[in-house]
């Protein structure tokens, strides 16, 4: 009686161990690296949307102080110099000498401007364009311009903010190509290794590629 041993026979060829276990560390890795590259960038993007939502801030405040400066200033130049004028009619040199002590340094300027200018070809009052030393004009110019760059910087506060969110999410989709490569040690397929291998490969290229462009 002779006895047969059956040897077990393979179909297809077999991918060596040592060979798999070598590309999914090597891809781990450079998933890994990339991920933390990526996770870095979008902390720094996050950092600058956070500095010009700061400065947006700021500025929307010196604009608002500026507007409501600007706004005071107008309407207490105009009441004094109204009070000033009527005490003029009047001859009321005393009166007119109390309203100037309540004026500032600019508006005693403006009016000093206005009356040493002709009667007939002077503006109708010295709060007018014309006038180089009535200064308000210029504080509501600085008021516009700190709204602009307000907006400026709330602009650039949301690019960064969305480029921020941007990159969040291939760090996710970089945390898929990871999870894929981990699993092909777990397949006795050489195929199907090989296709998890190859879908990892292909997300951290294409990850890669948009880092470089959202960098």
């Amino acid at each position: 009686m002779s006895s047969h041993q059956h040897h077990p026979h393979h179909v297809g060829h077999e991918v060596e161990p040592s060979s798999v276990a070598l590309w999914i560390a090597l891809l781990l890795g450079t998933v890994a690296l990339v991920s933390g590259l990526t996770a870095w960038r979008a902390a720094v993007h996050s950092g600058h949307a956070t500095t010009a939502f700061t400065l947006s801030t700021q500025q929307a405040g010196q604009a608002s102080a500026l507007e409501q400066e600007v706004t005071q200033s107008t309407v207490t130049q105009r009441t004094l110099f109204l009070a000033y004028a009527a005490d003029q009619q009047h001859g009321d040199t005393a009166g007119m000498a109390t309203v100037r002590g309540l004026m500032d340094g600019p508006t005693q300027a403006t009016i000093d401007w206005w009356e040493h200018q002709p009667p007939a070809t002077r503006p109708l009052s010295p709060f007018s364009a014309a006038n180089p030393d009535w200064t308000t004009p210029r504080q509501a110019v600085d008021a516009r311009d700190a709204q602009d760059a307000s907006l400026a910087s709330l602009d650039e506060a949301e690019h960064q903010l969305g480029r921020s969110h941007e990159l969040e999410l291939l760090v996710a989709l970089l945390a898929l190509a990871f999870l894929t490569a981990g699993l092909t040690s777990t397949l006795r397929s050489n195929v199907a290794q090989w296709g998890l291998l190859g879908i990892s490969a292909v997300v951290l290229l294409g990850s890669t590629i948009v880092l470089g462009f959202l960098w």
